[in-house]
C-alpha cells in the first residue's frame, strides 16, 4: 500500500474537507441508493461516518499502480471536484445550522477520463449532503484521462467528503 500525503485535504470555509482514496473493484449505480451496503473497514486514522462505515483522509493506493506515480492526477482531481462541491455544499452545512456529516463515494475512471460506475459507500444521514458530494463528481462528466504510461483497465477511487468533521479520530 502506498499511502499519499493528506496535505492535499481541502476546506470549505469553516465546514467541510474532502479526501481521497484509490481503490480496487467495481460496483455500478447511478443515483445515492438507500439499500447500497456500507461495508468499508476500520483502519488507523479513519472515522467512522453516520451509517456506520469509515472514511480515511488522505488518498491511499489500494490497487496495483504499475509503478505509475498519480500524485499529479490526484491533485487535479482534487481541484476539480473541490471545485465543483465548494458550489453545491448545502446551506444547512454553515453556522448557525453547522449541520456534521461524512459522504464515502466510490467510483472508477477508464482510461480515458469517463467515469465508469459510482456507488455511495457511507450516507451523512442528510440526502441532501450526500447529494452535493456526489453530484460534485458526476457534474464533472468526464475526467483527464488516465496517465499515459498506466495499462491498467480503470481506477477506482473513494472519495470522503467531510462536513463539519473532524478527520481524524477522536481519542
Amino acid at each position: 500500500m502506498k499511502r499519499l500525503g493528506t496535505n492535499g485535504m481541502f476546506a470549505m470555509p469553516v465546514t467541510a474537507v474532502f479526501v481521497a482514496a484509490i481503490m480496487h473493484g467495481t460496483t455500478m449505480a447511478q443515483t445515492p441508493d438507500p439499500s447500497t451496503p456500507s461495508s468499508i473497514p476500520a483502519k488507523d486514522g479513519a472515522v467512522q461516518s453516520s451509517s456506520g462505515s469509515t472514511q480515511k483522509p488522505g488518498a491511499e493506493i489500494l490497487s496495483d499502480t504499475m509503478g505509475v506515480d498519480f500524485s499529479g492526477y490526484l491533485s487535479r482531481l482534487r481541484y476539480d471536484i473541490q471545485h465543483n462541491w465548494d458550489k453545491l455544499v448545502p446551506a444547512e452545512v454553515l453556522p448557525p445550522q453547522s449541520k456534521k456529516g461524512i459522504v464515502g463515494i466510490r467510483f472508477t475512471i477508464l482510461p480515458d477520463g469517463k467515469i465508469g460506475s459510482m456507488t455511495l459507500e457511507s450516507r451523512s444521514g442528510d440526502v441532501a449532503l450526500d447529494k452535493a458530494a456526489w453530484t460534485a463528481i458526476t457534474s464533472e462528466g468526464q475526467f483527464p484521462p488516465l496517465p499515459r504510461e498506466f495499462h491498467g483497465p480503470l481506477l477506482e477511487l473513494r472519495l470522503g467528503f467531510f462536513y463539519n468533521t473532524p478527520t481524524t479520530p477522536a481519542k
